[in-house]
């Protein structure tokens, strides 16, 4: 057997490494020749472009689509990675090569017992994991709780890798009743009827709604040949303090699928909605909502202090490039101007992921078209969606303990802003201010003037903004990046690819359940698991160890030194009070409130299940914990990392 590492790994060690990727010869390059960073509006032709042998239709893609950086060649050294970051990078590189080892040595010798629920729990686990990088409580945790349980389905939707769809139902009875009677048949629709309806008039019905994101893609077939993709319509209700799901539609009209049919098409329909939760959250939830954001904000700044027109001690840039540098290497990585990254042609989309890349980009337009940066702020969206604790009263991981770190940074944020201004009048005539948000804007606002970002020149908005942009840049991405591991690792919790068409009644057999999934011993160019290698090779890579500079290592000087204020200056004072907030010893810091919210979550958990081997990671959720870097391990690379660089 040849030797063979995964896609995900040859482009992380060309980025450990610094080694170029082949290039795509004859092909025009993303921008000319230049020293200065600067977006780029145009992807390449060759990605853009799309025929029969890829799809069922052909064309070339003019959805509207965010700008890019223009070339990594532009950044300079101190907004990249760090020999520290190659060197973590390269020890995560070792204990995923070990990973595939694993699987091809021991795959292969394994049997699968049982209903197929029992054996494809038994597929993913045995002969997987390697004992050298997971601890056995790790691979218990990941593999004994999984969407099987309805709970834990609903628990990962609050807990899991993507919290962005979940939403409050506001539609009336009537539309439900109109929603039932047009699908292709339910078990008893009538008894389904009322439920919902009981729901809706009790204000406890919540939907995932992945036509939002997914629909058009599929209407459009936008999905590579012989690959299939649902954007299904999830109903859960709250009972008993508890989320739970009811009824899920994979694609509109379809037949409904509940709880009342059989074992194995209920499964079978959750693990499609798992298919769809992974490729929102690959490229719109992870991607877009974290990488593609603050790379707008980052390159505008580049870009004028490249010129002269920003200097490198204005106190906003002070406070928010370390959000906003080292995201460039790994973005490079998703789209290159010499075509190698996994967004472009014949890269790992391609390969892996049922949409392709055309698909993908037309998941990020979908979200980018309608995109509002100020809508896409952690309390608007929980107002929007209705998701708040009120409207929402379970266990909330994501929403409950992000609150607590958007308070905490709010606060810093607004002490810089007021050391900084003095009046919304000095906010005004800060000319490099101006001049960095202006063409942030413009940039955002292509093409047509669309207004995704509208720059207000007061002390109220940029403290808003401020504390927007260094949430996005830190705790969300940290919440939707280091989730993924112990979520998506677990190949049936979100497989990137179904391996069958989705049923579209109930009755399904073991066979058809069994052939949904990627088999384990299935041999691909001579290799074991090939799909599955893939998946928890990306997930591995995208938890490295990284430096969890928002926290520091506990010390405050590490804190200061972060930001790099005037000691004595009422910035520094800004600092040192973050710095309480974070790391104090009192019940009100991050830290103890963190701690405290998780003790009360397990300790819940337990009460409720006393049969339980293990608590799931969807309810511990450790991501957001206050850590220093001495206490990442490669289960848990960084507990609230503050810049965007896997």
């Amino acid at each position: 057997m040849t030797e063979k590492i995964s896609a995900i790994q040859q482009y992380m060690n060309g980025l450990a490494t610094g080694v170029s990727l082949p290039r795509i010869q004859g092909e025009e390059r993303l921008t000319a020749a230049g020293s200065l960073t600067d977006y780029t509006f145009e992807y390449l032709k060759a990605d853009l472009s799309y025929g029969p042998a890829e799809y069922p239709t052909s064309g070339v893609y003019g959805g509207v689509l965010p700008p890019w950086f223009n070339r990594l060649d532009t950044i300079p050294a101190d907004w990249q990675w760090t020999s520290a970051d190659l060197a973590a990078s390269q020890k995560r590189g070792g204990q995923v090569v070990a990973e595939q080892a694993s699987i091809e040595a021991r795959v292969p010798g394994q049997s699968y017992t049982g209903t197929a629920a029992e054996q494809i729990r038994q597929r993913y686990t045995k002969g997987i994991w390697d004992e050298a990088t997971f601890s056995q409580g790790y691979v218990d945790r990941l593999t004994q709780n999984w969407i099987a349980d309805d709970a834990e389905f609903a628990r990962q939707r609050l807990g899991g890798a993507n919290p962005n769809v979940i939403a409050r139902y506001v539609g009336t009875a009537a539309t439900i009743a109109q929603w039932v009677q047009g699908a292709k048949g339910s078990k008893d629709a009538q008894a389904l009827t009322r439920q919902l309806q009981a729901a809706v008039n009790a204000n406890t019905l919540f939907v995932c709604d992945y036509q939002i994101a997914l629909g058009n893609a599929v209407r459009q077939q936008l999905v590579r040949s012989g690959q299939w993709l649902t954007s299904p319509l999830v109903y859960f209700v709250v009972d008993g303090g508890k989320l739970l799901p009811v009824a899920i539609q994979l694609t509109p009209g379809a037949y409904i699928f509940t709880p009342g049919d059989d074992a194995n098409s209920w499964l079978l329909a959750k693990l499609w909605v798992g298919n769809a939760d992974a490729q929102w959250w690959f490229s719109g939830t992870h991607l877009y909502n974290t990488h593609t954001v603050v790379m707008q904000f980052g390159t505008a700044a580049l870009n004028l202090l490249e010129q002269g027109q920003l200097p490198a001690t204005h106190p906003i840039l002070k406070l928010l490039q370390p959000h906003l540098k080292k995201v460039f290497n790994i973005n490079n990585l998703v789209y290159s101007a010499d075509g190698s990254g996994l967004y472009q042609s014949g890269q790992f989309c391609d390969q892996f992921l049922p949409t392709g890349r055309i698909g993908l980009y037309d998941i990020i337009s979908s979200l980018f078209s309608s995109y509002s940066l100020d809508d896409a702020s952690f309390p608007n969206q929980l107002k929007l969606r209705g998701i708040d604790q009120a409207t929402l009263p379970v266990s909330f991981p994501y929403r409950d303990d992000g609150q607590v770190w958007w308070d905490a940074i709010e606060n810093f944020v607004s002490e810089v802003v007021d050391a900084s201004y003095a009046s919304d009048a000095a906010v005004a005539q800060d000319q490099p201010l101006n001049a960095w948000m202006s063409k942030v804007s413009a940039a955002f606002n292509q093409p047509g003037g669309t207004a995704r970002f509208t720059w207000q020149p007061t002390r109220a908005y940029l403290k808003q903004l401020a504390t927007n942009l260094f949430f996005i840049g830190s705790i969300q991405h940290t919440a939707i990046n280091n989730s993924m591991l112990p979520g998506l690792g677990f190949l049936p919790n979100a497989a990137f690819a179904m391996t069958a068409p989705p049923p579209v009644a109930p009755g399904v057999s073991d066979e058809q359940l069994l052939a949904a999934l990627p088999d384990p011993k299935a041999v691909t160019d001579g290799h074991v698991a090939w799909p599955i290698q893939n998946q928890i090779a990306f997930v591995m890579n995208g938890t490295s160890e990284v430096d969890d500079l928002v926290a520091g290592d506990g010390s405050e000087a590490s804190l200061q030194a972060t930001y790099g204020y005037p000691a004595g200056s009422a910035q520094a004072q800004a600092v040192h009070n973050f710095h309480a907030a974070v790391w104090g010893s009192g019940p009100a810091s991050v830290q103890s409130n963190i701690q405290s919210r998780q003790k009360a979550r397990v300790n819940a958990y337990k009460e409720a299940n006393p049969q339980a081997a293990t608590v799931p990671n969807s309810v511990g959720y450790f991501y957001l914990t206050v850590s220093a870097p001495s206490a990442q391990s490669a289960e848990l690379n960084s507990a609230a990392m503050s810049c965007i660089q896997i």
